[in-house]
């Protein structure tokens, strides 16, 4: 049945497998023809033999377990025959359980042998073994094992066994069994002899034929790992068959010897060994270090080298690394490749066809399970083509990690992390580099001339090189490691070239390149230059592109080559490992964007030789060259390809964004990682010794140097450099092949962008050694050589201007990162300072001598500006600590300006040494301003007293410049801060010193000769009046702003130290300073170009300023001098220079002065020195110098100066004891009458309501005149009268804008009756004359009552004038006054052209009728006033008839309400009534009446009055017989009118005006009693009191003829006659 089922079972497999798996259906048929051949036995009977078999074999557990201490010897030996028995069953599953079975003998033989290994031979019964050598005695345990394992390897070999007879035992079987018991057990097996004898006498010749025959797969594979199991255990036991074996691995690689799967599995085993690094040091200190011995692992790698370059085209093998990719798909990073300008992958040499599969990736060049592994597969597997190359590269890179990581842990200081923590220690002797203490290079190539050892203060501990650990108890290990480095590195370095530039994908080749670098360290780290120097060309060779490499045969490359040619004794350290680049007609095709693309493969090299740097950095030497120039040479190529490179980082083109973001994104990733690298090789500068760093410093500086054009700064130089510090000599190259990289084919730009790289690198290192600057020499730490460099670049015109701004702002950034560190308590650190400082300094000598183009001069002022900012960067992080660099710093402030040759001021700063400076530009100006101010802010305190000299000229040279005024503003204002310190700091002093040092500055030369012989220290009161005299200069400046501030500065620092300074000071201050200062500004303000002075308001206003500054600095310290000497002549000489002023004729320089000089005689009038002064000067200039006498242009204003001159004259008054001679007096009221008359008008304001200042001030100083004299009296009223008239004369009554005097009119009217009034009291001869001038001055507004039109809010000009006159007017003063008959009469007729103007008004002028009847009561008044004032005297005899005639004429004319008619009036020639008898045709017409008609019945009243009889005393007689005439001429016209009028009206009524006169007159005229001689005797007229009647009788009858028709008429005319013929007797 079983028999069956599998029959069945075996058809459906081979019909399944048919097609697809040919194999599997062959053995299928195979087994199914073995069954059918089987016996035909039952089913029972067969299914009983197996179960008895299988339980045999199931048994032996149980007897091991339980009885195993009893199976042994031929008890063992039978379970073993037992076991190989049913081992060779044809039913699987017993063939199967009995190898098991065997398996677990195996283990239970071994087990018991190592549990009886400790037991010696002595203790139990024991029995001796033979062996090659003899025999060995073996307890039973160790024998059963013995003869077991002999058995089971000649079983193996198919030879007849000692001990196991009739078994018999499959070859991979065999070899299986001896493999588990190796492994299992190899510890005890190498502890016995018989156990190594039988390996080698029976398994390692086994293995060897196995290898040397064409073996089947999996006898094959068991082979070569029991290979690899002795040759990890026990290969220093058996060397020879070790060595015969590995010899035969080397062969079986060769190509024609072995099939691929055996050259697979023999590398599978080197890969093995070579990852094993203990192992690959144990066969190569067994084998290759013995002399007449085999090199096992040199033969190997010699082996490698072949097979790696085998098959180019396999590997993808070209000119530079690609990304291995399947078919001719193009990876992101080929795209970048393309796009970088190479054309055409990289993958595939001419010969070669290109594959499916080019190259080696971890994707189709590597098996799931190695072949050594797969133990099971009689077959050998597919294999990649690629397979055997990548187990060549893993050989390669394990060997590299290996050593590294065996090695390196030996090279750290074992100070190490204690200074980690700690920092670095200064004046720490250098460590050795002498190959005895291993810091040297220890080739086999050694040379004896060393650099010579110095000292250094600033250093890290060298790595300690492992050879040097000779007392180390693993130094053989460690001296096998470095044979291997010295003496395989050729091969390794080929077999990694060829990889190099093979297509590897990522992870392979970045393990490659990172053992790589672990490599060449350790190289570095043995002192073996030529390994190490090697190594590092072949990772700058693929650092760079091709097409790069293969144009301009690069140092890196002729390096190589040129250790190949130097000679085998020459020192590796002191060959030139960098030799540079060809002449630059190599050069034709180098740096063609097109053909020099940077791949992220190249910068992944770059970054490994960046890194090596940063760890061989100490040892390197010259051999920096290479690492600098690669790095340099892919710039070039980055910036061909137009990449940028910005803060730091590169950045991908433009162009290249959007199509190849990823391959873009991932090189950019890469730059980013090299830059980083970049700063760190850099930064870890710092931590070489002295020596090193000048190494790597000067193959950067050469680098430099020849990349700017420049070398000959550094073949050519003589001398010292720029600096102030002599280059030392630092390594060059000794094959002088230089190229000239500055000649590339490069555009402008391009070059330019990498020379910048370079100079930013160069800084960048600069500034990671700034500790080392500090604390050594410069010519010992290389601080000269940069600072050389950098003053090289910036200043030289052939250098493009980017190039030279960075070489600028990379020495300042290392000056100012330098001077922080400096230590200020450390005497060396500042010489630190100093160094920095004139390193400063001399980048300003050179920068501007060689410019000529506009761009040389843009580039030179940029520079210019960045060295002044350091500067003041310097000065405020280290401002405090300096000492001794005060004088380099004031260089540098003012470095910005150049000498014109020209005077500052004039020809007068000659005398104070100082040069007329320009400034360069305005930016320079606000830079190097910006230091000055911080030291006048912070370190006036810390200024040596020899600097502050330069101080003072540097704010002065600032204040000056004519680019920046707020700078030259602010300057001003740092002098009153220098002045402030000054004073300060000599508060304590004694002021006889100062008095003393005072007295010698009496000249501006005696001062700078005094300065200048101070020794270069004057003392600070010296120091303080320098101070002053150039703000004295200053304040002469052509700039108003400037002149102003310093005024402002100088007179504020006199205020502030007022209290200081004693006489003799005083009087220096105003010699030397003030003094100076007014003479100074004499010829801008008098005559500016030739001109007067009006036309600089400028000039003007700046004397304004100093005018009265000065005087109140002479004010205030009048007291502190008054009882000098020279006080006098100190004052005259003050008024001197303002009268010299005054001729300027300027209206705000007057002012200024008479202001000044007005408030000084208030501090001068309190002084207990008043009278030292002499007045006779200050009379002179009010006398001389009015501002009344000024041509004044259109629109000027002299009311403030006129002003301040009243002012001056009221205090100048003041301080004369003996008032105004008449010559004086005569003077003053001319100036005060002309400063009224010429006074400009108020611009916002009316002098109508108010007087202006002037006119106030001129009326106090007219009442300061003393009125003693009657001359003088008189003069004065004349004036103030003129006063009172003066607006009435300009005006002539009509509105303007402009002066209108009213307002002083009316003040000069109150003045005028006070001074009549105080002096009316005394009777004299003048007072007749008093009054005449008064009431002359006041009768003209009187009489211009409706014509004068500007009048005020207040009271009217005429109504004032009138009340005035009226007050000054009593009948007891005009009775007491005297004076000549012209006086009297002069007077007489003011008071009756007073009285005229009362009555008199043009009512035509009034503007409003309804005013008329106010004045006109007012009028009435004053009228009545003044009659009853001057009536009782009118009529005295000493008063002419003409004067009462002049009185009565006015009051008829006034008293008229209607216009007469012309005829009615007498004429000239005629008497005074001829005019009412003559005849006229009347009018019809209505006349209408005065507007005043009030006032004209007054009048009218009056002239009744004049003639009634009163008293009949003679005054009254004269009165009447004056006024009889026009009274009756005034009543005669009124009678005559009627008559001629009244006929032509008709029936028309007599107007009502007319008529009411007409009653009136009528009824005047009889009620009048006249004086009876008022009319003269007529013949036939015996009335006595109406003598008036018979005069008008005439007329009465005439009117009386006409007035038939006017009954009420008719009745008053006849009631008239009536009266006339009563009185007449009629």
């Amino acid at each position: 049945m079983t028999a069956q089922i599998l029959s069945s079972e075996l058809s459906s497999l081979i019909q399944e497998s048919k097609r697809k798996y040919p194999d599997l259906r062959t053995a299928a048929e195979k087994s199914l023809n073995d069954l059918k051949t089987l016996p035909n036995t039952s089913e029972s009977q067969l299914a009983a033999a197996l179960e008895v078999q299988l339980k045999v074999l199931q048994a032996l557990p149980s007897l091991l377990q339980n009885y195993g201490s009893g199976l042994k010897g031929k008890l063992l030996i039978s379970a073993y025959q037992i076991c190989f028995l049913l081992h060779g069953s044809k039913i699987a599953v017993v063939s199967n359980t009995a190898a098991a079975s065997l398996q677990q003998l195996l283990a239970f033989t071994f087990e018991k042998f190592s549990a009886e290994d400790g037991i010696s031979p002595s203790d139990q019964p024991s029995e001796a073994v033979s062996i090659q050598d003899g025999s060995v005695p073996v307890l039973s345990a160790a024998s059963d094992a013995f003869y077991l394992m002999n058995d089971v390897c000649l079983l193996t070999e198919g030879m007849e066994p000692k001990v196991l007879q009739g078994a018999s035992l499959a070859s991979a079987f065999g070899l299986e069994l001896v493999e588990t018991v190796l492994v299992a057990h190899i510890d005890i097996i190498t502890k016995h002899v018989e156990q190594i004898q039988i390996l080698r006498v029976r398994l390692m010749p086994l293995i060897i034929k196995i290898l040397s025959e064409k073996a089947s797969f999996n006898i094959t594979v068991r082979a070569v790992r029991l290979l690899r199991l002795l040759i990890r255990n026990v290969f220093p036991l058996m060397t020879a068959e070790v060595e015969m074996a590995m010899s035969l691995i080397s062969h079986l690689l060769d190509p024609n010897t072995s099939v691929l799967w055996k050259r697979a599995l023999c590398l599978e085993l080197l890969k093995d060994i070579c990852e094993d690094s203990a192992l690959l040091r144990s066969i190569y200190a067994q084998y290759d270090e013995q002399e007449g011995s085999n090199c096992l692992i040199g033969n190997h790698l010699a082996a490698m080298v072949r097979l790696a370059a085998e098959k180019p085209a396999v590997i993808g093998l070209g000119q530079q690394s690609s990304r291995a990719e399947p078919q001719q798909s193009h990876s992101t990073e080929q795209i970048a490749i393309d796009l970088g300008g190479f054309s055409g992958a990289v993958g595939t040499s001419a010969s070669e066809p290109n594959l499916d599969k080019s190259g080696i990736s971890v994707h189709w060049s590597t098996v799931r399970v190695p072949c050594i592994d797969q133990v099971d597969k009689a077959e050998p597997p597919a294999l990649p083509i690629t397979y055997l190359y990548s187990l060549v590269l893993t050989c390669v890179t394990s060997i590299f990690d290996g050593l590294a990581k065996f090695l390196l842990p030996y090279t750290v200081p074992m100070d190490i992390k204690a200074k980690r923590k700690q920092k670095p220690v200064a004046n720490r002797q250098r460590q050795s580099r002498s190959t005895a203490d291993g810091g040297g290079e220890t080739s086999g190539n050694t040379d004896d001339t060393k650099p010579p050892v110095q000292p250094s203060q600033h250093e890290r501990s060298l790595s300690t090189n492992p050879l040097t650990l000779k007392d180390h108890e693993l130094y053989g290990e460690i001296r096998t490691s470095a044979l291997i480095v010295e003496h395989c590195w050729p091969a390794l370095l080929a077999t990694s070239s060829t990889f190099f530039d093979a297509a590897l994908d990522s992870d392979y080749y970045h393990a490659l390149v990172r053992s790589f670098q672990k490599f060449t360290q350790i190289a570095g780290l043995l002192g073996l230059a030529t390994p190490r120097d090697a190594f590092l060309t072949t990772l700058a060779k693929h650092a760079l592109p091709p097409a790069t490499i293969l144009s301009a045969k690069t140092p890196v490359l002729e390096a190589s080559n040129d250790r190949e040619t130097d000679d085998e004794g020459q020192d590796g350290g002191g060959r030139d490992s960098s030799t540079s680049l060809e002449d630059s007609s190599e050069l034709q095709r180098y740096h063609n964007p097109s053909l020099a693309p940077v791949t992220t493969r190249n910068l992944l090299c770059l970054r490994a030789l960046l890194n090596l740097g940063i760890a061989l950095g100490p040892l390197l030497q010259v051999s920096w060259t290479i690492i600098l120039e690669t790095l340099y040479q892919v710039d070039v190529a980055l910036f061909s390809s137009e990449w940028q490179y910005v803060k730091g980082r590169w950045q991908i083109p433009q162009r290249l964004e959007d199509r190849t973001s990823s391959a873009a994104g991932e090189l950019n990733t890469e730059l980013g990682a090299v830059e980083t690298a970049v700063s760190r090789l850099y930064e870890c500068t710092s931590d070489l010794s002295d020596y090193a760093f000048l190494q790597v410093l000067g193959c950067l500086r050469l680098l430099v140097y020849r990349v700017s054009g420049l070398l000959s700064h550094v073949t050519d130089r003589s001398g010292a450099t720029t600096s102030e510090c002599p280059t030392p000599e630092v390594a060059t190259p000794r094959h002088h092949r230089f190229s000239s990289t500055s000649g590339h084919s490069m555009n402008g730009p391009q070059s330019t962008k990498v020379s910048m790289l370079l100079l930013d690198r160069f800084g960048q290192m600069a500034h990671s050694n700034v500790a080392r600057f500090s604390l050594s020499q410069p010519s010992e730490s290389g601080f000269s050589i940069i600072v050389s460099l950098f003053i090289d670049h910036l200043s030289a015109p052939a250098v493009a201007a980017d190039i030279r701004i960075i070489a600028a702002r990379k020495l300042n950034g290392l000056i100012s990162h330098l001077m922080i560190l400096a230590d200020p308590q450390s005497q060396q650190q500042e010489d630190v300072i100093n160094r920095c400082l004139h390193a400063l300094s001399a980048t300003m000598s050179p920068l501007w001598k060689a410019s000529s183009t506009a761009s040389e001069l843009n580039c030179g002022l940029e520079i210019h500006v960045l060295e002044l900012e350091t500067l003041a960067s310097i000065l405020e992080q280290r401002g405090e600590a300096l000492r001794s660099g005060w004088d380099t710093v004031f260089t540098v402030v003012v470095s910005i300006f150049e000498n014109t040759g020209g005077p500052v001021i004039g020809d007068t700063t000659r005398s104070l040494g100082f040069a007329a400076f320009n400034p360069r530009s305005p930016r320079l100006v606000r830079s190097s301003f910006a230091s000055l101010q911080l030291i006048c802010s912070d370190f006036l305190r810390t200024l040596p007293d020899r600097c502050f000299v330069n101080l003072l000229n540097s704010l002065y040279y600032f204040c000056s410049q004519d680019q920046d005024l707020n700078i030259s503003l602010t300057s001003m204002t740092l002098f009153r801060d220098v002045s402030d310190f000054l004073l300060h700091q000599e508060i304590n002093m004694q002021r006889a010193v100062i008095e003393g040092e005072a007295n010698q500055c009496t000249t501006e030369a005696k001062l700078t000769d005094l300065v200048a012989s101070s020794n270069g220290s004057p003392s600070r009161s010296v120091l303080w009046i320098y101070l002053l005299l150039h703000l004295r200069y200053l304040a002469t400046d052509s700039r108003l702003e400037v002149r102003h501030s310093a005024l402002h500065t100088l007179f504020g620092i006199l205020d502030s130290c007022s209290d200081r300074l004693q006489a003799e000071s005083w009087v220096v201050c105003f010699r030397l300073i003030l003094f100076g200062l007014l003479t100074a500004l004499e010829a801008p303000c008098v005559h500016p170009d030739g001109s007067n002075g009006m036309n600089n308001s400028g000039w003007i206003e700046t004397s304004v300023l100093t005018v009265s500054r000065v005087s109140n600095t002479f004010a205030h310290s009048f007291r502190a001098f008054s009882g000098h000497v020279a006080v006098a002549e100190v004052w005259n000489q003050l008024l001197a220079s303002y009268k010299i002023l005054l001729q300027a004729q300027s209206l705000t320089l007057s002012r200024a002065i008479f202001s000044s000089l007005t408030d000084m005689f208030h501090e001068i009038e309190i002084a207990p020195g008043a009278r030292a002064i002499p007045l006779e000067s200050a009379w002179a200039i009010w006398k001389d110098e009015s501002p009344s006498r000024y041509d004044l242009p259109s629109g000027a204003d002299n009311h403030d100066s006129l002003t301040a001159y009243l002012w001056y004259m009221q205090r100048l008054h003041g301080l004369l004891q003996g008032g105004f001679d008449a010559d004086q007096t005569e003077t003053v009221l001319r100036n005060l009458k002309t400063c009224v008359t010429k006074s400009t008008p108020v611009i916002f304001g009316s002098d109508v309501d108010e007087m202006t200042m002037v006119e106030k001030l001129v009326l106090e100083n007219m009442g300061l005149i003393p009125t003693s004299s009657p001359e003088v009296l008189l003069r004065l009223v004349e004036e103030v009268g003129s006063l009172v008239t003066l607006a009435f004369g300009n005006n002539e009554g009509s509105t303007q804008k402009g002066k209108t005097f009213v307002a002083l009119s009316k003040a000069a009217m109150d003045t005028l009756a006070d001074l009549v009034k105080q002096h009316s009291i005394k009777a004299g001869p003048a007072t007749a004359r008093l009054l005449a001038l008064s009431l002359h001055s006041f009768k003209e507004p009187i009489q211009l009552k409706y014509q004068w039109k500007t009048e005020g809010k207040g009271i009217p000009t005429w109504k004032k004038a009138t009340s005035t006159a009226l007050s000054v007017l009593d009948a007891e003063s005009l009775r007491r006054y005297e004076g000549s008959t012209q006086d009297m009469q002069s007077m007489w007729m003011a008071i009756v052209e007073v009285n005229d103007g009362i009555a008199a008004a043009d009512t035509d002028g009034c503007d409003t009728r309804a005013d008329i009847g106010n004045d006109q009561a007012f009028d009435i008044e004053s009228f009545s006033h003044l009659q009853s004032t001057i009536i009782p005297i009118l009529g005295l005899p000493t008063i002419p008839d003409q004067i009462r005639r002049k009185y009565v004429e006015s009051l008829f004319q006034h008293s008229i309400i209607h216009e007469p008619h012309p005829d009615d009036l007498a004429r000239p020639d005629q008497e005074l009534l001829d005019g009412l008898w003559s005849q006229h045709v009347g009018r019809v017409q209505d006349l209408p009446p005065k507007r005043r008609s009030k006032m004209a019945y007054v009048l009218l009243d009056q002239l009744f009055d004049l003639v009634e009889v009163h008293d009949g005393s003679n005054e009254r007689v004269k009165l009447a017989q004056a006024a009889a005439p026009y009274l009756i001429l005034r009543a005669g016209l009124v009678l005559k009118a009627y008559a001629c009028d009244h006929p032509l009206r008709g029936k028309m009524p007599q107007p009502l005006s007319q008529k009411k006169e007409m009653h009136y007159v009528l009824r005047r005229l009889v009620e009048l009693e006249s004086e009876p001689r008022a009319f003269p005797e007529t013949m036939g007229v015996q009335s006595k009191n109406k003598k008036h009647l018979f005069l008008l009788f005439g007329l009465v009858t005439k009117a009386l003829k006409v007035a038939w028709r006017d009954e009420e008429m008719g009745a008053r005319l006849r009631e008239m006659l009536e009266a006339v013929g009563a009185d007449f007797g009629i």
